[in-house]
């Protein structure tokens, strides 16, 4: 008894370890499903193959059968990945198996049942997996039917007083495995999930909901090393003061928040808008022309002056005055001061404005 319960447990502890290994490569994407493109499933098919393979080689003796949790990595592929993942997993799984029974002179009998389960089991759980989903119901009912063909190929193999012990602690260890495992991967993408979560608020604006100042400043840091040609575009509100003496800071904040998305909807997706502080916004734009700095600057200016910001005082309109500097040869700090210099002579002589440093 004491040997059945150490083998789970290594087994247990295989299937965590590697699991969690595996995860890291996923940690930053979408949850796989079967509709997720074809590499990442295929992935997930090789690692959890090679996990079933580990499974494998620490597997427990019993009455001359291998006991382990191999099906339980194959049941996760199908349950995530489809049945690409999961057929992916099965050869992957059975390459090993023949290598064993070559390297180790084993009965071909095995290895004729190993082929046998798992091509029922990949066709049968991939089959009710279209019509399921990739909860832990789904995964115990894939691991009764896994249950159910290893019992199936013990039967022809053992005496019937060999056979029902075997068959409890297989159930027993599946059941257990499937559980543990299937709460070790919800609990992992929880605390990505939660990781992702933080570093998105470390990297907002609370106001806004855009950039703050801290990712604008990693986005300009990137530019001298990933973009030839680049430029930025400072955005700053005329008069904001005398909108919050009077009408408060309440509406100061709609009012922002409002012209925060304009300046995203504005902007093409591979520009990054962000607040860079007070009623100031940037605009950081990699791989850009002079032409599509003041076509963009321009379209912003005429856009705001005829846009009606709807705040809990009423309707407010508002212009802004914009400075910008393009550059492909200077660094970015000396961009960011013509930038901020520009924008003051926009304001110096009129705001509503729109200056391109030379």
């Amino acid at each position: 008894m004491l040997t059945i319960i150490n083998a789970f447990f290594i087994n247990l502890c295989i299937l965590f370890t590697l699991f969690t290994i595996s995860f890291l490569p996923f940690r930053n994407r979408p949850r796989l499903t079967p509709q997720s493109p074809l590499k990442g499933r295929v992935l997930l098919g090789v690692q959890t193959g090679l996990i079933a393979i580990l499974l494998l080689a620490n597997a427990l003796p019993l009455e001359g059968v291998l006991i382990d949790l191999r099906a339980i990595p194959i049941m996760l592929a199908v349950l995530f990945g489809g049945w690409v993942s999961g057929t992916v997993a099965g050869i992957i799984y059975l390459i090993g198996r023949a290598f064993v029974v070559w390297y180790t002179n084993g009965a071909m009998i095995g290895l004729y049942l190993a082929f046998a389960t798992m091509f029922v089991l990949v066709g049968s759980i991939s089959i009710l997996r279209k019509r399921m989903d990739n909860t832990r119901p789904t995964l115990l009912i894939f691991t009764t039917i896994s249950i159910a063909i290893f019992g199936a190929a013990i039967y022809a193999a053992l005496p019937l007083n060999l056979f029902y012990p075997v068959l409890i602690v297989y159930t027993l260890m599946s059941y257990g495995g499937a559980c543990a495992a299937y709460r070790l991967l919800l609990e992992l993408r929880r605390h990505f999930e939660n990781v992702q979560h933080q570093q998105q608020l470390a990297r907002t604006d609370a106001l806004t909901g855009i950039a703050n100042r801290r990712l604008l400043n990693e986005a300009m840091a990137n530019l001298t090393v990933e973009a030839e040609e680049y430029a930025l575009i400072l955005v700053d509100i005329d008069h904001f003061k005398r909108v919050n003496d009077t009408y408060g800071h309440d509406v100061g904040d709609d009012v922002l928040r409002e012209l925060g998305m304009l300046l995203v909807n504005e902007s093409d997706e591979r520009h990054l808008v962000g607040r860079f502080g007070g009623e100031e916004f940037l605009i950081v734009m990699p791989h850009a022309t002079r032409n599509e700095v003041s076509r963009l600057a321009e379209s912003i200016r005429e856009k705001v002056s005829t846009f009606p910001f709807e705040t809990s005082a009423g309707t407010l309109h508002i212009t802004v005055s914009l400075g910008a500097c393009h550059s492909n040869d200077i660094e970015i700090d000396s961009v960011l001061k013509h930038a901020d210099e520009a924008l003051y002579h926009a304001k110096e002589s009129g705001r509503n404005r729109f200056i391109l440093a030379s």
